[in-house]
């Protein structure tokens, strides 16, 4: 099989992976409100400490690698599903 995405791969990937990050991203954000009682990280607070900003921005990026991987192979076998011949 070639390695190369085809462009359909490609368009069901980028819709998907939007979907996917808005939804991890409200997630992470939930569950952090909820773990800290809603402590701020935000990088324009003052008051935030960089451990928290460090934390939270640990925790996002991994929650959107994690997104980005799920995507990718959810948009190929939507892709091979679709592709696959009729019997």
């Amino acid at each position: 099989m070639d390695n190369k995405q085809s462009t359909t791969e490609k368009i069901l990937a980028i819709g998907i992976s939007f979907a996917a990050g808005w939804i991890a991203q409200k997630v992470v954000e939930k569950v952090w409100d909820k773990s800290t009682g809603g402590l701020s990280h935000s990088l324009d607070d003052d008051d935030a400490r960089i451990a928290s900003i460090v934390t939270f921005s640990a925790v996002s990026a991994i929650a959107a690698t994690l997104t980005q991987v799920l995507a990718k192979r959810s948009s190929a076998k939507v892709v091979r599903r679709i592709a696959a011949p009729k019997s």
